[in-house]
């Protein structure tokens, strides 16, 4: 008997399952596409230059679903991508907490962003993030809470890192 080619087929059965386990439905990518231009507009201030929102997309079949966090910022504003360690700046770190039955596929989807100054990249305007999550069981009224931790800077001044959470309940 050939061990060796009963273990690989063993392993490649196993990684064909994980990797449909884990492929993102074409049809929540779909829906996400659409979700994201189709949130209503969020309207920042000059005291709180960074408005959030965020929403649940589910996917026809219920197995997945996309977490959509949209930050606008104010004209002239900005927010950090990356941040040398040389530089003072904190860059955006996006958060989330999902209930048991609730697991990451991959991390978070972010637009590109725009190359700043000595190394540092940056978002403006309106920036997108989507974290797509495979779900296997969850009660209703669980919670996924999403959010960002951010410095919001213009060219005049800088405002203390700070962050905004969202709670989305499953329904």
């Amino acid at each position: 008997m050939n061990y060796r080619l009963i273990i690989v087929t063993f392993f490649l059965i196993i990684g064909n399952g994980w990797a449909q386990k884990t492929a993102i439905l074409p049809d929540l990518i779909k829906k996400v596409e659409q979700a994201s231009v189709q949130f209503s507009e969020a309207i920042p201030n000059h005291m709180d230059p960074l408005a959030l929102q965020a929403d649940l997309v589910w996917s026809d079949n219920k197995s997945q679903l996309a977490v959509i966090m949209k930050a606008t910022l104010l004209d002239g504003w900005h927010i950090y991508a990356y941040v040398p360690e040389t530089q003072p700046y904190i860059a955006s770190d996006l958060r989330l907490s999902l209930p048991n039955g609730v697991t990451k596929i991959k991390d978070w989807e972010s637009p590109n962003s725009t190359p700043y100054e000595e190394g540092i990249y940056i978002y403006e305007g309106t920036i997108v993030f989507v974290q797509y999550c495979s779900v296997n069981n969850f009660k209703k009224g669980d919670v996924i809470s999403s959010g960002i931790y951010y410095q919001t800077c213009d060219l005049r001044k800088c405002f203390p890192p700070e962050i905004k959470t969202i709670d989305l309940v499953l329904n």
